[in-house]
C-alpha cells in the first residue's frame, strides 16, 4: 500500500504544474539580464548599459508583476499577441498544426472508447471489432472553423483564460505611466510584419509628432515675433512701413522642407500646389501648409515620408501658364522662351487642331481663315463640263459624299470647341491635360502652356484635378495695340481673296463664251440632217442653251450680288477683333480671379512694347525661377548682428562651414577675408541651423535667392596672412593703395616711420626705443639698420600674423633690400607704381589747390618733389632687377591710371598670389604635389632643393623619354614641389599631368632615370667650339638631326652652323638651326651615332673676290645693283637734253649704282638720290616741249603755264650738261 501511495504521488507530481513564487521570477530574470550585459556588451554599436532584453512568456498575474515592480524591472514596452477574429481560429490552426499528432491520437483514442462502449454487450463479436475498426478516421477540420469537440475545447478554454487573466495584468501594467501596452492582431500577419509593427510602436515615443495649428500656436507665435522685435535691432524703417504687419509674420515664419507648398500634392502628384494657412499643421517646430484638410491628416499619421531626410526635396519643372487675348505676342514670345530655357512649348488652340487634323484634313475654327476661298479646283471641273454637264455634277456629289468622315464624341466636342468657343468636358481635359503633368516627357522636363485656361470652367478644372502651374504669366495689351497687330494682315488676306475671285469670274465668263460655242457646234451637229428647220426653232434652241448656262452659273451670279466693298469690309474686321478682344478679356479676368484663389504667383507684362523687350521681360523673371531651382523650398531668414552673435554664443544656432566668409565672395574667386569690425556692416542670415556672414545687402539678397548653389561650392580654404609692399615715385597713390588694402582687408598699414612710432610708443624703455631717441634727439636721419629692427618688431603685431601688412613705400635703396633679405622680410608682391616725372608734378600742383590740406606745411615744393623723384629713380632700376632674378614677386602698373583701376588691378594680383599658396600648403599638407609659383623661391634654394631629375622635365621624360632642358627658364611658373623636392617642367600640361600623379614621374616608378652629368647633352657658343680644339666635329661638322629627319638622303647632307653646337659624350656636333639643336639636346641618343655616306656633298671653301675673273667678280659683287639699274633705266627710258641716248643712259646707271650703293654713308646715298631725281626731271623736259610746240607758233599769253620756264631750263643745258661730279 505505502508503493501503491508513492506511485499515485509520483504520478500527481509529474502531471501537476510546477509553481513558483514571484520573487523566485524576478530573482531569475534579474541574474539573467545581469548575465546578458557581461556576456554581450558590444551587442550592438552604441549599446547602453541597461536595457536590451526581450523577455518571452511571462506569467500573466498581478503579482508577478508587483515583483518585477519592486526589482526595478520594468520594461520599456508590453507587447500582447492575440487572435480574435472568427473566435481564434488562427490561433487553434497554429496549435493543432503544432501538435497534429498528440491531438490526432487523443480524437483517435476517443473514437475508439466510444466505439467499444457501444459494443461491449456484444463481446462475442470482437472479430467484427477489429474489422470495423480501421474505418474510425479523423474529422476533417476547416482552416477558419473548428467544431466543439473535446480535444479543441481544451485549447479554446486555455485562450480563454489567457484573455481573462490578460485583461486583469493590462488593467494593472496601465497604471504605470513608464511601460506602454501595444496589442497586436496575429491574424494574416507575417513574423516579419507583427516585427515591424512593434518596432514602430517602440519607436514612437522617441520620434517628433505633428499637430494641426491651434490657437495656442498662433499666440505662441505672436509672442516670439514681439520678443524678437524686442531684441532684433530695426535696420530698415522704411521697409517696415511699407510692409503690413501679416506679410512681416509670413517672412518670418520657419516653413517646412516643402516651403509653403503642400509636401503630400509634391510627394503623390508631383506638383507644386501652394498651401493654405487654413489647413496648416506644426511638425518638429516648422509649419507646413496644405491644399485640403485630408492633405494635412494624411501627412500627421506619417510625416516621415513627406518631409526630406539627406537631401532636399526635388523640385518639379518649370511649368508656366502663358496667357492673353489673341495677337497679345503669347506664342512668339512663348516659342523662343521655351527653346531658351530647354522646355516644351504647347500651343492649346494648335494642339487641339492637331488631334482632329487627320480627320477634317484642314484646320478649323474663326481665326484660320476669315472666308472660304475660291475653289480653285473649279476652274478644271468647269473645262469638264464643255464635255458633260451631267457627268461632272454626278462625279463632284460622289467626292463630297467620299470626304465626309465621322468624328467622335470627344472630336465633335473639340471640333465645337475651336469653332464655337463650346466649353471642353472634363473628361476630354482629362485626356489631354493630365498627361502634360503626370506623363513623360513632360513630367520631368516642364512646359510652357500658351493659351491655357481661357475661361473659368478651365481653370476651375485646372483647381479640381490638382494641376498647378507653378506660375501664371498675363500679356495685357490694350484694343489698339491687336488692332494693329490683326487688322493688316487680315485686310491683306481679304484683298487677296478679292483678286482672285475677280481673276475667277474672269475665268468663268470666258468658260462660259467656250461652252455657249461649244453647244451651239454640238447642236448644229446633231440637226445637220435637217436643214429645212424654221427660224423659230433655231430661236427656242437658243433659249434652251442660255437656260442651261443660266443654272449652272446661277450660284456665281449671286455672288456677283453679294460682293462685299472694301469699307464695309474694313467696318467688319475691325469689329470682329474688337469683340473678340472684349470677349477674351472678360474670360481672363474670371481666370485671373480663379487662379489667384489657388495662390498661383501671377506676372503682368505689358504687351505693348515692342516683342524683344516683351520676350526679354517675360525671360527675365522665368529665368530666375529655373536658376534658383534647387533652392524652391529653402527659406532665409535675416536678423541683426547681435542677434546672431547671441544665438552662436547660446548653441541655438551654430556657424556655417563658410565661418565670418561671405559665400558669395567667395564664389567670385575672393580669397582674402573681408574686414569685420565697427566701420564694416555686416549681414547675417539664417539658412537652417546655420548661421551666414555677408558683406554687402545685396550678396544677402543674392544667397536669399539660392542659398544652395553657394553651400555647395568648395569651402573656404585657410587664411593666409598677406605681406605686400608697395613703392613708386611721389604722389603716385601708394598710401591711397595701402589704406584702401587696410581699410576692406583689414591689413596693417605700415610705413618706415609708422614702424618706428610703434616701437617709441610701445616699448619706450627698449635698446631699440632708446638707440632710436638717441638718433631722432641729435637731429640724425635713423639708420636703415635700425629702421628694420623697427619693422621687424612692427611686424609682430598679431595683425600682420593673422591677417597681413602692407609696407608703404619701403624699400627705397639697394642697401635696404639686403638689409630686409638679411631680416628674412620678404613681401609676397612688390607692386610699383610707374609714373614720369611730369604727372608727379601736375599732381602735386593739384594737392595744393586742394582744401582738404592738414594745418601743418608739407614737404612738398617742387625742389623736394625733384629730388625725391630723382633719388627714386636712381635706385629702382637695381631694386626692381634683384626682385625680379631673386623671388620673381615684382609687379608694375601703371599709374597714370584712375585709382579704381590701380585698385583692381592690385587686389587682382594678390588674389592670385594668396590663392597660389593657399593651394600649395592644403596640397602638402595632403602629401600631394603642389606648384611652387609666386612662392618667392629664390634660385640657389630651387638649385639646393632639386629632385633627382634636376632641371629636366620629369613628365616629358618618362612619357616620350625626351630630355627637356628647363633651365633656360628662369620662372618658376611651371615647377612644382613634391615630397620636399622641386621639379620643373616644360610647359602647363606637363605640369597638369604631374599635379594629377606625381608619384608615377619620380622614383622608384618613373620609367627612365635621368642619364649621369657625363651623358647628359651641353651646349657651346662658338667660342667654346674653337677652345675645344683640335677636336673637330663629329660627321664632319655636317647637321646630324637634318641628315637623319632626312631618312638619310644625300640631300639631307647640310653643313652646320658652328653658333648652333653641342657636346655630348665627349664629342661635338654642329647644327643648321636653333631647332634642330633643340631636337638633338631632346633625344641625343637618337642622333648621336650616325655615320656618313661614302659620298659627300664637295667641301664649301671660302675663295677671295679678288681671286675671280671679271665676269665673276662683278657677278658677286655688283650684279644685284646693276640689274636694279638696267632695269629702271630700260623702263624710263631718258633723253638728256643735247646728249646722246647711249651717254644718257650710261650717266642713269652711273647714279642710280651711287645713289643705292649698301656700303656708301646714308649721306652720301641721300646726294645721288636727289641728283637723280634731277636728271630725271631734266630728261622729262625734251618730250614735254616736244608736245607743247607741236602746233604753229603761240604767243605767250596763249602757252601753257610753266611753258617759258621750261623752254629756258632746256636752253640753258645746251653748254652747262647733267652737272655730275
Amino acid at each position: 500500500e505505502v508503493q501503491a501511495m508513492v506511485e499515485e504521488a509520483i504520478k500527481s507530481a509529474s502531471v501537476s504544474e510546477v509553481t513558483l513564487s514571484p520573487e523566485i521570477y524576478a530573482e531569475v530574470l534579474e541574474r539573467a539580464i545581469a548575465e546578458v550585459k557581461l556576456q554581450n556588451k558590444d551587442r550592438f554599436p552604441g549599446a547602453p548599459e541597461k536595457g536590451g532584453w526581450v523577455v518571452d512568456n511571462f506569467p500573466l498575474s498581478v503579482d508577478y508583476w508587483s515583483a518585477l515592480s519592486e526589482k526595478g524591472l520594468l520594461p520599456d514596452t508590453v507587447v500582447c499577441l492575440k487572435d480574435t477574429e472568427k473566435d481564434g481560429a488562427c490561433v487553434l490552426r497554429r496549435t493543432y498544426l503544432a501538435n497534429r499528432d498528440e491531438i490526432n491520437s487523443k480524437i483517435l483514442k476517443r473514437l475508439t472508447y466510444e466505439a467499444l462502449e457501444k459494443k461491449e454487450d456484444e463481446e462475442e463479436h470482437c472479430l467484427l471489432y477489429t474489422i470495423c475498426f480501421p474505418e474510425i478516421i479523423l474529422p476533417e477540420f476547416a482552416e477558419d472553423d473548428f467544431p466543439d469537440i473535446p480535444e479543441i475545447e481544451i485549447i479554446k478554454r486555455k485562450i480563454d483564460l489567457f484573455m481573462h487573466d490578460w485583461q486583469t495584468v493590462e488593467s494593472e501594467i496601465k497604471q504605470s505611466s513608464l511601460v506602454q501596452v501595444v496589442v497586436l492582431e496575429i491574424a494574416e500577419q507575417t513574423p516579419e510584419s507583427l516585427l515591424n509593427q512593434t518596432v514602430l510602436v517602440m519607436e514612437k515615443p522617441f520620434k517628433y509628432h505633428g499637430w494641426e495649428l491651434s490657437a495656442e500656436d498662433l499666440d505662441e507665435e505672436a509672442e516670439d515675433l514681439a520678443a524678437e522685435g524686442e531684441d532684433e535691432e530695426v535696420e530698415e524703417e522704411e521697409n517696415e512701413n511699407e510692409e503690413d504687419e501679416e506679410k512681416t509674420k509670413e517672412n518670418k515664419r520657419h516653413m517646412g522642407d516643402t516651403k509653403h507648398f503642400c509636401p503630400v500634392s509634391l510627394k503623390e502628384n508631383f506638383v507644386l500646389y501652394p498651401g493654405r494657412y487654413e489647413h496648416a499643421a506644426k511638425y518638429q517646430e516648422k509649419l507646413y501648409y496644405f491644399s485640403t484638410s485630408e492633405y494635412r491628416d494624411k501627412f500627421l499619421k506619417n510625416p516621415e515620408e513627406y518631409v526630406a531626410h539627406n537631401e532636399p526635396i526635388q523640385a518639379p519643372p518649370l511649368r508656366v501658364c502663358l496667357l492673353g487675348t489673341h495677337g497679345a505676342g503669347k506664342t512668339t514670345c512663348a516659342r523662343r522662351i521655351a527653346d531658351k530655357l530647354g522646355i516644351f512649348h504647347i500651343q492649346f488652340e494648335e494642339y487641339l487642331q492637331e488631334l482632329i487634323l487627320p480627320k477634317t484634313k484642314e484646320k478649323v475654327g474663326p481665326h484660320v481663315d476669315e472666308e472660304p476661298e475660291e475653289d480653285d479646283n473649279k476652274m478644271p471641273i468647269l473645262s469638264q463640263e464643255q464635255e458633260d454637264f451631267s457627268q461632272t455634277m454626278t462625279k463632284t456629289e460622289s467626292e463630297k459624299s467620299k470626304q465626309e468622315v465621322e468624328l467622335t464624341d470627344e472630336e465633335e466636342a473639340i471640333k465645337a470647341n475651336l469653332m464655337d468657343n463650346e466649353a471642353l468636358p472634363p473628361e476630354v481635359l482629362d485626356n489631354i491635360v493630365l498627361d502634360w503633368w503626370r506623363k513623360e516627357p513632360f513630367r520631368s522636363t516642364g512646359f510652357i502652356l500658351d493659351g491655357f485656361p481661357r475661361t473659368l470652367d478651365e481653370a476651375q478644372y485646372l483647381s479640381e484635378r490638382g494641376l498647378c502651374p507653378e506660375v501664371a504669366v498675363y500679356i495685357q495689351v490694350e484694343e489698339s495695340d491687336v488692332l494693329d497687330r490683326l487688322f493688316p494682315p487680315r485686310l491683306k488676306n481679304w484683298k487677296e481673296r478679292q483678286y482672285k475671285k475677280m481673276e475667277n469670274k474672269k475665268k468663268l465668263k470666258d468658260l462660259k463664251a467656250k461652252i455657249r460655242v461649244s453647244f451651239q457646234s454640238c447642236l448644229l451637229l446633231s440637226n445637220k440632217d435637217h436643214y429645212e428647220a424654221t427660224e423659230e426653232e433655231d430661236k427656242n434652241e437658243n433659249e434652251d442653251v442660255e437656260a442651261i448656262l443660266e443654272e449652272e452659273f446661277l450660284e456665281e451670279e449671286e455672288e456677283e450680288a453679294e460682293e462685299e466693298q472694301e469699307i464695309d469690309a474694313v467696318d467688319r474686321i475691325q469689329n470682329e477683333i474688337a469683340e473678340k478682344f472684349d470677349s477674351e478679356l472678360e474670360s481672363l479676368q474670371g481666370v485671373q480671379e480663379e487662379l489667384e484663389k489657388l495662390l498661383i504667383p501671377q506676372i503682368e507684362i505689358d504687351g505693348g512694347r515692342k516683342p524683344h523687350i516683351v520676350y526679354y521681360q517675360i525671360y527675365s523673371k522665368l529665368n530666375s525661377l529655373m536658376e534658383n531651382r534647387g533652392s524652391i523650398f529653402e527659406k532665409c531668414y535675416p536678423i541683426s548682428l547681435p542677434l546672431a552673435h547671441k544665438m552662436l554664443v547660446f548653441s541655438y544656432k551654430f556657424p556655417s562651414s563658410f565661418g565670418q566668409w561671405d559665400p558669395i565672395k567667395l564664389s567670385e574667386g575672393d580669397v582674402i577675408k573681408p574686414q569685420q569690425s565697427g566701420g564694416n556692416t555686416v549681414f547675417p542670415v539664417i539658412h537652417r541651423q546655420y548661421i551666414y556672414f555677408f558683406s554687402s545687402k545685396e550678396n544677402k539678397e543674392t544667397f536669399m535667392k539660392n542659398p544652395i548653389k553657394y553651400i555647395r561650392q568648395p569651402k573656404p580654404k585657410p587664411a593666409v596672412p598677406v605681406k605686400i609692399a608697395i613703392v613708386g615715385p611721389p604722389k603716385s597713390g601708394k598710401t591711397t593703395v595701402a589704406k584702401k588694402f587696410a581699410s576692406v582687408y583689414g591689413l596693417l598699414r605700415l610705413s618706415i616711420g609708422d614702424a618706428i612710432r610703434l616701437v617709441l610708443n610701445n616699448q619706450p624703455e627698449s635698446e631699440l626705443a632708446l638707440l632710436l631717441k638717441w638718433h631722432l634727439h641729435k637731429g640724425l636721419t635713423v639708420p636703415d639698420e635700425l629702421a628694420i629692427q623697427a619693422l621687424d618688431v612692427a611686424l609682430m603685431n598679431h595683425v600682420c600674423n593673422t591677417t597681413g601688412v602692407i609696407i608703404d613705400g619701403y624699400p627705397v635703396t639697394r642697401k635696404q633690400v639686403n638689409l630686409l633679405e638679411s631680416a628674412r622680410i620678404i613681401p609676397v608682391k612688390i607692386f610699383e607704381l610707374e609714373m614720369d616725372a611730369k604727372e608727379v608734378f601736375r599732381r602735386a600742383l593739384l594737392d595744393k589747390e586742394s582744401t582738404n590740406r592738414p594745418p601743418y606745411p608739407e614737404h612738398d615744393s617742387s625742389q623736394i618733389l625733384a629730388i625725391k623723384n630723382s633719388c627714386y629713380k636712381q635706385h629702382i632700376d637695381a631694386i626692381r632687377t634683384y626682385y625680379k632674378k631673386e623671388h620673381q614677386n615684382w609687379c608694375v602698373i601703371d599709374a597714370c591710371q584712375s585709382k579704381w583701376w590701380i585698385w583692381n588691378k592690385a587686389l587682382q594680383e594678390v588674389q592670385v598670389v594668396v590663392k597660389e599658396i593657399q593651394i600649395y600648403l592644403e596640397r602638402v599638407k595632403e602629401g600631394k604635389a603642389a606648384g611652387i609659383a609666386d612662392l618667392c623661391i629664390t634660385p640657389k634654394e630651387l638649385q639646393y632643393r632639386l629632385g633627382e631629375f634636376g632641371q629636366y622635365c620629369p613628365v616629358s621624360l618618362a612619357e616620350k623619354g625626351e630630355l627637356v632642358d628647363c633651365s633656360v627658364m628662369s620662372s618658376l611658373q611651371f615647377a612644382a614641389e613634391f615630397r620636399g623636392h622641386y621639379y620643373k617642367m616644360a610647359s602647363q600640361e606637363e605640369l597638369d599631368k604631374f599635379l594629377s600623379r606625381p608619384e608615377v614621374y619620380v622614383p622608384p616608378l618613373a620609367p627612365h632615370p635621368l642619364p649621369p652629368p657625363d651623358k647628359l647633352p651641353e651646349k657651346l657658343t662658338a667660342a667654346e667650339v674653337k677652345a675645344l680644339f683640335p677636336i673637330s666635329a663629329e660627321m664632319q661638322g655636317y647637321c646630324p638631326v637634318t641628315y637623319l629627319d632626312g631618312k638619310q638622303r644625300y640631300e639631307a647632307l647640310v653643313p652646320g652652323n658652328i653658333e648652333y653646337a653641342a657636346k655630348y659624350q665627349d664629342k661635338v656636333y654642329i647644327f643648321e638651326s636653333e631647332e634642330k639643336l633643340l631636337k638633338f639636346m631632346r633625344l641625343p641618343e637618337k642622333y648621336w651615332n650616325l655615320k656618313l655616306p661614302h659620298k659627300l656633298p664637295p667641301i664649301k671653301e671660302p675663295i677671295l673676290l679678288t681671286a675671280l675673273p671679271l665676269a665673276g667678280y662683278l657677278e658677286q659683287g655688283v650684279a644685284t645693283s646693276l640689274i636694279k639699274a638696267l632695269n629702271e633705266v630700260g623702263c624710263l627710258k631718258p633723253k638728256f637734253p643735247f646728249l646722246s641716248v647711249k651717254k644718257t643712259a650710261l650717266l642713269f646707271v652711273a647714279c642710280h649704282l651711287k645713289a643705292h650703293n649698301p656700303r656708301s654713308s646714308q649721306p652720301a646715298r641721300q646726294r645721288y638720290q636727289r641728283k637723280l631725281a634731277r636728271f630725271v626731271e631734266r630728261c622729262r623736259l625734251l618730250p614735254y616741249l616736244g608736245a607743247a610746240m607741236a602746233g604753229p607758233y603761240r604767243q605767250p599769253r596763249a602757252r601753257p603755264p610753266g611753258f617759258d620756264g621750261s623752254l629756258r631750263a632746256f636752253l640753258a643745258l645746251k653748254d652747262a650738261g647733267p652737272g655730275f661730279p
